[in-house]
């Protein structure tokens, strides 16, 4: 594995969590449909802080909460694991995304993804490839501008996993952790 190995992960939900449950993941995301871990506890804060104001518009604000979670995964395991590393948002990261994202139907074979986060905040990027603004799809043009338009934001790296039996193995505790600013 080329890329420094994070055994503390964090993820922000406004929904309590006392165990990992891929199946709760939304389909049609970087990875696929399962479960996302943040490296940065900066980066799950403020993913937690956009799903409590989504949430916001259908709910009202004393029927949620936000949460952060510390996640400490088993290296040991992880390293016995079919595990996809991309180090940098490159064509074949923005290749796998595209097809992840595509389609509900696309599964990989890996046990777990680790790669840049293509968060909704650059969904108006991908956008504008997927509507061919950005020139031909699946054109190697087009990619490079999507690529180029994606260098300048600061991409979080995320960890995934799809598969339950992969989440029951690896993961070793799921404890809630401060975030409120003191």
């Amino acid at each position: 594995m080329s890329q420094e190995l994070s055994t503390t992960l964090y993820h922000g939900s406004i929904s309590e969590i006392t165990a990992i449950d891929v199946n709760k993941g939304r389909p049609l995301k970087d990875f696929g449909k399962g479960f996302y871990m943040a490296v940065s506890k900066k980066q799950a804060i403020g993913m937690m802080h956009k799903k409590y104001h989504e949430a916001l518009k259908r709910c009202e604000p004393d029927e949620i909460s936000e949460h952060l979670y510390e996640i400490t995964l088993d290296e040991q395991v992880i390293r016995r694991l079919n595990v996809k590393v991309f180090s940098d948002a490159d064509a074949e990261w923005l290749d796998f995304v595209l097809m992840c994202r595509k389609s509900e139907d696309f599964v990989h074979g890996y046990d777990m993804v680790i790669g840049p986060t293509a968060d909704d905040n650059i969904n108006r990027s991908f956008n504008f490839y997927e509507g061919g603004d950005l020139g031909e799809i699946g054109s190697v043009e087009a990619k490079n501008t999507l690529l180029h338009f994606l260098q300048a934001e600061k991409l979080g790296i995320q960890y995934f996993i799809g598969k339950q039996e992969i989440a029951d193995a690896v993961v070793l505790s799921v404890r809630e952790t401060e975030w409120r600013k003191q």
